[in-house]
């Protein structure tokens, strides 16, 4: 595997994108609750109503400006290339983090910067996973696809537990408390920034550009095959193919309505939305939400235990991610992983139901002892964690990267992605409200939502697992028509490319007898 040292380590820049998630996702819930922090910015000051309504709309504008970072995303990708698309997330997250530090216009000016801050991540979302599902090699993919969930677990974790040592070391009257958190959001922003200059462009994007030279270039460093270009000749030449008939498809310019009309984009469609509609309603922001007064109901009753298991939690994700990167992702497909993984976050949707039924009022807490009934339901918030880290969790991204024509790519890819950002909207609006009016039944809800996801993966979704890029990855979907379809217009690029050969051969000829 030494040959494919530039694979793995682009592959690992472009998922520093996830890092601008996972980061940005771990700080700021601990972030906006620090002392001095709220001294800083005269949150303190305000009533518990307004200080709490300011904390949701620090939350909220990054939310926001990931949604519409999506779709500022796709020209540059389209355009710029994924590098390009890489360029700008990171560009924008730094100079979101630099608004936040250097404190422009009190918590407005901060606000700003995180609005910023969201659109870099958005923008990331994009381009990360498609530049790496576009570089690798169908027996890769599926383990660099995970390792994008695998960084953005890791860098949610240090994000709390950033924020937790920060406020554990500094007094709550330095400035440096919140500072320090906020200021290592510049570390993955400017290693982006700068991995991206040594990193290749993907060879899809420069052949469909007519930059054959380039794209097999790219192709030959990223396999590490220099001096052996032969080891690439067929991958190079699917690649050709496919950016053959995108050539042609412009060439017609069929719209993209033109394109949803084809029943295998619309296949792809249904299956990449569901898959991200899917991550978002399978519970685990209720959980996110309220694990730590379910620890304390457990009999876990001080603040710093209860913190402490929440951070477990968060380790049990990371470890998770790390195992299905490394080992689960070789063992069985995408839809064994998805249906187990849904069928187990159902069922322990039901255990926590029961349980959260059983939980004492919030002003009884104190009071609450360690039960049997406390620790199994501890160990069902972190099977659960384990269930989504190896489903859902990772595979929504990876299936959702791959699926999709090269022609199309971008505009189906931010389709899906702005739909995983709208959902994260919806549920992280929804979750706290359910909480409040029917309580235990939220979980009996998400359960419900669990066995429907199930249903959805085992009639819609195909196994992708080790299927090329192209022609099979199409086969998968496209009805026979549009197989068809595509077949004449790769004998027509043929044939027209045969013609311009002649053409200039003729034009040759005539120079030199005249």
């Amino acid at each position: 595997m030494a040959r494919y040292t530039t694979l793995y380590t682009s592959a690992l820049i472009a998922g520093l994108t996830a890092a601008l998630f996972g980061y940005s996702v771990g700080f700021i819930g601990g972030i906006i609750v620090l002392p001095s922090f709220l001294e800083h910015f005269s949150l303190s000051a305000l009533s518990p109503s307004a200080r709490a309504s300011t904390q949701a709309q620090i939350i909220t504008s990054w939310l926001v400006g990931a949604l519409f970072g999506v779709p500022l995303g796709m020209p540059f990708c389209s355009r710029f290339g994924r590098k390009g698309c890489l360029v700008l997330a990171g560009g924008l997250y730094v100079l979101g983090a630099g608004m936040q530090l250097l404190d422009f216009g009190g918590i407005g000016g901060f606000e700003v910067g995180r609005v910023l801050n969201g659109l870099g991540v958005g923008v990331g979302t994009l381009g990360g996973p498609m530049y790496i599902s576009e570089i690798s090699p169908p027996s890769e993919r599926g383990m660099l696809m995970s390792g994008y969930q695998t960084i953005l677990q890791l860098s949610a974790l240090a994000g709390f537990w950033g924020a937790y040592a920060s406020h554990s070391t500094f007094p709550d009257s330095s400035a440096l408390q919140w500072q320090l958190p906020t200021g290592i959001q510049l570390i993955p922003g400017l290693l982006l920034l700068v991995g991206t200059l040594f990193i290749p462009e993907t060879p899809g994007f420069l052949a469909g550009k007519g930059r054959e030279e380039e794209a097999e270039r790219s192709l030959v460093r990223l396999r590490g095959v220099k001096g052996e270009e032969w080891m690439v000749a067929g991958e190079m030449q699917e690649i050709r193919d496919a950016a053959r008939v995108s050539a042609l498809v412009k060439e017609r310019k069929e719209s993209f309505g033109t394109e949803l009309l084809k029943r295998g984009v619309r296949q792809r469609l249904v299956v990449g939305v569901g898959l991200m509609i899917a991550q978002n309603m399978v519970g685990l922001n209720a959980l996110n939400y309220y694990a730590p007064v379910i620890f304390m109901s457990a009999g876990f009753t001080s603040v710093s235990s209860s913190l402490f298991l929440t951070g477990v939690f968060g380790v049990v994700k990371l470890l998770s991610a790390i195992a299905f990167m490394f080992v689960f992702v070789k063992i069985r497909g995408n839809r064994f992983w998805l249906l187990l993984g849904s069928s187990l976050c159902a069922v322990c949707m039901l255990i926590l139901a029961y349980f959260v039924h059983r939980i004492p009022p919030a002003n009884q807490l104190g009071e609450a002892k360690l039960t049997a009934g406390g620790v199994i339901s501890v160990l069902t918030v972190y099977v659960f964690a384990f269930s989504f880290s190896v489903s859902l969790g990772p595979i929504s991204w990876n299936v959702c990267s791959e699926i999709f024509p090269l022609h199309i790519n971008a505009k189906c890819c931010a389709i899906t992605t702005c739909t995983q950002w709208l959902f994260q909207i919806v549920i992280a609006y929804i979750t706290p409200h359910l909480l409040t009016t029917i309580g235990w039944g939220t979980y009996l809800l998400y359960a419900l939502f669990c066995l429907l996801i199930a249903l959805f993966v085992f009639f819609s979704v195909p196994e992708t697992r080790n299927v090329p890029l192209g022609r099979e990855m199409d086969a998968l979907f496209d009805d026979e028509k549009d197989i068809d379809e595509e077949e004449e217009m790769e004998e027509e690029t043929e044939t027209t490319l045969l013609l311009k050969h002649g053409q200039r051969e003729r034009r040759g000829s005539l120079g030199v007898y005249t």
